[in-house]
């Protein structure tokens, strides 16, 4: 089962060794991928959007890794360069997000400004800061879910469809699938206080 990924994997093996790992399902494997190369990956996002968007991209990256089965680790020329191969994927990545962003702001009209979350600057910086945090975490804990739970979870929270649909698509009747959507949040949400217990700590 995927909540057993959180066994530790050797930290000397070798890019090449822990790709083969990733593509073969090994537990702890996932986990292993984003410990090791998720600072790189956030870095060169950062590096070529300028901050703008840095986090929406980082966690639509990871979410993409995942739907994809690592597709782009399956098309790495073993020999070469991790790091550098993983940066032209983050390249074209951005290139793509901002493409599509741009249609979808075209579509409505345009951007619309945000209005600041409180009057108060320091606790909108602080809630910002837990905010980033915690989509870091969810990213992670998103990964070590089945298969079958990050879809449900991915169709609910991330591309909002609505029960008909993503019973349709699972080939599930209503009520199989309240069932198996509320087991998965469940679980997911399991997983995110299990990576930051802080977030969740009783109120006295």
């Amino acid at each position: 089962m995927w909540l057993a990924r959180s066994a530790i994997l050797p930290a000397e093996l070798s890019d090449v060794e822990l790709v083969e790992n990733v593509l073969r399902g090994t537990p702890g494997a996932i986990d292993a991928f984003y410990h090791r190369h998720s600072r790189l990956i956030y870095h060169c996002i950062r590096s070529r959007t300028g901050g703008q968007d840095v986090d929406d991209i980082f966690q639509a990256f990871f979410e993409r890794l995942l739907k994809s089965g690592f597709r782009p680790l399956q098309l790495w020329q073993r020999g070469s360069s991790l790091p550098v191969y993983l940066s032209s994927v983050i390249r074209n990545f951005v290139t793509d997000f901002h493409r599509a962003k741009r249609l979808r702001e075209e579509a409505v009209g345009g951007t619309m400004e945000l209005e600041p979350l409180s009057g108060n600057e320091d606790e909108t910086i602080t809630t910002t800061t837990q905010l980033k945090e915690l989509r870091h975490i969810g990213v992670r804990a998103w990964a070590v879910l089945e298969a079958r739970d990050r879809r449900l979870v991915c169709d609910r929270l991330h591309r909002d469809l609505d029960n008909e649909t993503i019973a349709r698509r699972l080939k599930l009747t209503i009520g199989a699938l309240r069932t198996a959507m509320s087991r998965a949040q469940a679980r997911y949400l399991a997983q995110v206080r299990r990576l930051a217990p802080e977030f969740f700590a009783d109120k006295p």
